[in-house]
């Protein structure tokens, strides 16, 4: 069974003068990790609002097309509740608030799905292990850093065990062991079976991580394929999108001198730094 599916669906925030998501059609697999791409309001965030059911449900709004996301309509059943991972861009609004430490923030979302004291003290442990937050185990959550916060949000969520991921700018505020980690992580759920979807801007870790790319403008998917593929063609810089170093460092060497361009726009930094040593 498709994890989502996504027919002519057309979403409009309430009073917008025009649609966030226009005659949208795509599938999303288990064991998918499938990314988001495109320049600021393109409409990838909606499109995960819309997969977990906030919207139309709870930020209002009309909506056309059909959706179904584990097989159901997210917008009128609690039938994914417990089985989806959603991550906000700002992690510390999904801390509980009466967690006493880091431990207990993890354990909180599997003690209200009525998870075995058992079950719960293995499965904590495990993701505390994975996330290497072991050090943080007995810290107050209020006192964490962002990139903290935001790896221990990302363990609650994985304490779930969920089939669905949704990750909304998902390493805004992580260093590099922190990315390193998010990435273990979303290819480890996605080996496990779960689907995972990101929005995002940055190309530098989701051009190698993701196994397919969904490029937005203005609501409509403009291309679908492999993320590199993607980011080597024309429409990622007709469409304005590529904010990041990688896509910086490709557009200036996109603009060299015609006898010192490359066949293909670099993606990673190592190809543009190769063809700027020329």
């Amino acid at each position: 069974m498709k994890t989502i599916c996504f027919d002519a669906v057309t979403y409009r925030y309430p009073d917008a003068p025009a649609p966030a998501i226009r005659g949208i059609t795509f599938d999303l697999e288990p064991g998918e990790l499938s990314w988001f791409f495109g320049a600021s309001g393109a409409g990838a965030s909606t499109i995960l609002a819309l997969i977990a059911g906030v919207a139309p449900r709870h930020l209002g709004g009309v909506v056309a097309g059909r959706i179904r996301t584990l097989g159901v309509d997210p917008a009128s059943s609690d039938h994914t509740h417990g089985r989806t991972a959603f991550l906000l861009p700002e992690p510390r609004v999904q801390l509980s608030g009466v967690a006493a430490n880091v431990w207990e923030e993890v354990a909180y979302t599997p003690a209200n799905l009525g998870w075995a004291p058992s079950r719960i003290r293995q499965q904590v442990d495990d993701v505390l292990v994975r996330m290497d937050l072991v050090a943080l185990t007995y810290r107050d959550p209020a006192t964490l850093s962002g990139g903290e916060t935001q790896r221990v949000v990302l363990a609650a969520l994985a304490a779930t065990q969920p089939d669905l991921w949704l990750l909304d700018e998902p390493t805004t505020a992580l260093d590099g062991a922190g990315r390193a980690q998010l990435a273990s992580l979303l290819r480890y759920e996605a080996q496990r079976g779960a689907a995972v979807i990101i929005a995002s801007e940055d190309a530098d870790l989701f051009c190698t991580l993701a196994d397919r790319c969904l490029l937005l403008h203005r609501g409509r998917v403009l291309a679908d394929g492999p993320p590199k593929s993607i980011l080597q063609s024309e429409q990622v810089w007709e469409c304005g999108a590529g904010s990041t170093s990688v896509a910086t460092l490709a557009r200036e060497v996109r603009y060299h001198p015609p006898h010192t361009r490359p066949n293909t726009t670099p993606v990673t930094e190592a190809e543009a730094l190769a063809v700027w040593r020329r």
